[in-house]
């Protein structure tokens, strides 16, 4: 009986990891493989993370707040997964009565689950989610003092590198995005063929889609700036849980900082397999396109470059701008990935490789390669 109950305890153990891997569980002997190495994130500076704030708590925020965020449907189902979560849960702790099945010691080596991020114009990683290689760390320049952006970002609980990781490509957009000059340059294409209005940050009032979207960071900035925004990613109960409660999170900064919402609680969170119509995206804003999209660090899988493209060719406007910065993981050849670019323009866009930029990577154990930020502009040709 005592073995047959460790072996239930184990394999309750090892579902519980899968669906929530920054846990490690060391009663019974397991470890997540994926999560070796301790890694300490760096804190935007100036910033103070207040428990009391609904905007900085690192609790699970309550799914009833996040409803506005999610359609019935996408309510009801995180509903039931969250239930099931709670369920194996409890079935676990039944079958570890000793109540050390996690080690809470440990979990200091990981990163917290709710972070901040501040955007910079002089430091292109902007200001924290990702591990420091100096440890005095990069001076800020008073080049920051002026109009920058500070947001929450939420880590997953879903699938080891889809929204545990806030990958580099990902800060280097959010950093573009965040920035009116640098957002006006990046997004000419779109801006030149409506004219723009100076009071207004480039973004503001536009549609804009962020596929692949993980942690979530461009989306953030978004809602920030104006836009109405769609986070999507993958299907995934607690990814998209996830990225609604960073809406819920930015949203309640934004009132507590008196920051103008614009369409700030308009925004959605919504699956999206790339390889079905993406009819559930563009309902959540009632639109038929999608003016800005953006698609960080998802080129790292080269058969679904077709599947991400006509995605991307369904939902961009005729005038749109799509963004795919990615950097180069090395989990295929980089001449797949790079392939990309002739693929996007067999299919008719116009496609520009623009600068590219060196960030810092993720964590110590990358490759600087893992940072070094690729950048395409896709639109429409005529």
């Amino acid at each position: 009986r005592t073995v047959w109950s460790q072996s239930i305890g184990l394999v309750l153990a090892t579902l519980l990891a899968r669906s929530q891997p920054h846990r490690r569980i060391t009663a019974i002997g397991w470890r997540n493989a994926g999560r070796e190495s301790s890694v300490t994130y760096n804190r935007p500076r100036d910033v103070s993370l207040m428990t009391t704030s609904p905007s900085t708590s690192t609790d699970e925020v309550c799914l009833d707040k996040l409803r506005p965020y999610l359609s019935t449907q996408n309510f009801d189902w995180i509903k039931r997964d969250d239930e099931e979560r709670n369920r194996l849960k409890q079935q676990i702790a039944d079958e570890c009565p000793g109540g050390h099945l996690f080690a809470d010691a440990e979990d200091e080596d990981e990163p917290p689950r709710v972070q901040e991020w501040t955007s910079s114009r002089s430091n292109v990683d902007g200001h924290g989610g990702y591990d420091q290689r100096k440890k005095d760390g990069s001076p800020v320049s008073e080049e920051d003092d002026g109009d920058t952006v500070t947001v929450v970002f939420l880590l997953s609980e879903s699938y080891e590198g889809f929204g545990d990781t806030l990958w580099a490509s990902s800060r280097y957009a959010a950093n573009v995005l965040a920035d009116p000059k640098k957002c006006k340059e990046i997004l000419s294409p779109m801006l030149l063929s409506r004219g723009v209005d100076e009071t207004l940050h480039p973004l503001n009032g536009v549609t804009f889609l962020e596929l692949g979207a993980g942690a979530a960071l461009p989306s953030a900035v978004a809602i920030y700036r104006g836009a109405r925004v769609v986070s999507s990613d993958l299907r995934s109960a607690n990814r998209i849980r996830c990225m609604a409660e960073s809406i819920y999170r930015n949203v309640a900064r934004m009132k507590e900082l008196d920051v103008p919402l614009y369409h700030a609680e308009e925004a959605r969170s919504c699956p999206l397999n790339w390889e079905k119509t993406p009819d559930e995206v563009k309902d959540a804003l009632g639109v038929d396109s999608f003016d800005v999209i953006v698609a960080a660090d998802c080129c790292y899988m080269p058969w679904l470059h077709f599947e991400l493209l006509s995605t991307v060719e369904s939902c961009l406007s005729r005038d749109g701008v799509a963004l795919i910065p990615f950097c180069l993981h090395g989990n295929t050849e980089d001449s797949e990935v790079r392939g990309i670019v002739d693929k996007a323009k067999e299919m008719g866009f116009k496609v520009e490789e623009l600068p590219d930029t060196q960030l810092t990577p993720p964590t110590l154990k990358m490759d600087y390669k893992q940072g070094l930020v690729h950048t395409l502009r896709l639109t429409k040709t005529d």
